[in-house]
């Protein structure tokens, strides 16, 4: 399939593709495949092995992947928590993607030397459990409160909107098994290319190798340290080499029923726009979240600076007490 190809329910292919996932095929030895993804789960990653890492990842050569564009238009949501109720950001650059001098540690798709920009997104077609606003896999994956062993609180949070500008082409992270089962989307996607590599059969077994493998790695629950995210992280750092956008997968924390990207600066700065910013408040009591607006800035095109506007229509801002009582919360709980 070439660019922007995209594939009918009744299997025909179509031209430019709104949205839709186009494998690309290549080819490498099974047995050498097996011998390096064998290397790779045997090292000790809390020695930092980087080159090794790298090396190996060169050295799978060219597997069948799948290209996940973000079109023009599409809406990426991303959170940001404060570090106390009185901080508030008031540019574009405190709210994008972590500056490369302040990029010290690895995440799951980001390396010291190689900063992303991380967002959630909504898939075009929402499957049924699926979750359709990002805002809620924001929280999940990024509110400091809501992440931590902390039954009671309150925390300030930053969100902010962008837009696509421009296509941004991004390799799908979708084959581990628990995420396919999980989500409708993630199901779709590893649909079309499973038929893709039906039809190349001579990649399929070292393709579903190498792709599964770095699902495992994507999907990885127990973190004890940034060096657990090293694999994935250096990955994505190889596809941004290879001139691509980033990655796209099925959020951990979100149980892969909300969808993460990474993206790497030049196409945030040369594909995306920053329209939209507010800060809210997360309210927590036990199980418990209750999320609520505080204040809104719309951004223009080309603005770099903003000042955040109170928000006071009551259908989109409850105000602190109300909120609270939504949940049960008390003045002496957060005492």
């Amino acid at each position: 399939m070439g660019r922007g190809d995209k594939r009918t329910k009744k299997g025909k292919i179509r031209r430019k593709s709104r949205g839709k996932a186009r494998p690309k095929s290549i080819s490498n030895d099974l047995s050498s495949i097996a011998l390096i993804l064998r290397d790779l789960k045997g090292l000790e990653l809390s020695k930092y092995p980087t080159e090794q890492i790298k090396q190996r990842i060169v050295e799978l050569g060219k597997v069948a992947i799948v290209i996940m564009p973000l079109h023009k238009g599409k809406s990426i949501m991303r959170l940001r928590p404060n570090t106390s109720e009185k901080e508030t950001f008031t540019r574009k650059s405190e709210i994008s993607f972590k500056p490369q001098e302040y990029n010290k540690t690895y995440q799951r798709a980001s390396s010291p030397n190689s900063s992303m920009f991380y967002g959630c997104v909504v898939p075009e077609k929402v499957g049924q459990g699926e979750i359709d606003n990002a805002r809620i896999t924001a929280v999940l994956e990024a509110s400091n409160l809501y992440r931590k062993d902390i039954d009671k609180g309150i925390e300030k949070l930053t969100f902010s909107r962008w837009i696509v500008t421009k296509d941004i082409p991004l390799v799908a992270i979708v084959h581990h098994k628990d995420f396919v089962q999980n989500t409708g989307h993630a199901t779709e996607l590893n649909d079309g290319y499973e038929e893709f590599i039906k039809q190349h059969p001579e990649h399929r077994d070292k393709s579903k190798l190498v792709t599964e493998y770095f699902a495992n790695e994507f999907s990885k629950k127990e973190i004890y340290a940034d060096y657990d995210y090293m694999i994935s992280a250096l990955f994505a750092e190889r596809v941004v080499e290879k001139g691509l956008g980033g990655v796209y997968f099925p959020s951990v924390r979100a149980e892969a029923k909300g969808f993460n990207v990474a993206i790497a600066p030049d196409f945030v700065n040369d594909c995306m726009e920053l329209v939209y910013a507010g800060e809210c408040t997360l309210y927590k009591n036990g199980k418990q979240i209750f999320v609520d607006n505080d204040t809104e800035a719309i951004i223009q095109n080309g603005q770099t600076e903003f000042i955040f506007t109170e928000i006071t229509n009551p259908c989109i801002r409850l105000g602190r007490e109300e909120a609270m009582k939504r949940i049960n919360l008390t003045l002496e709980d957060l005492s």
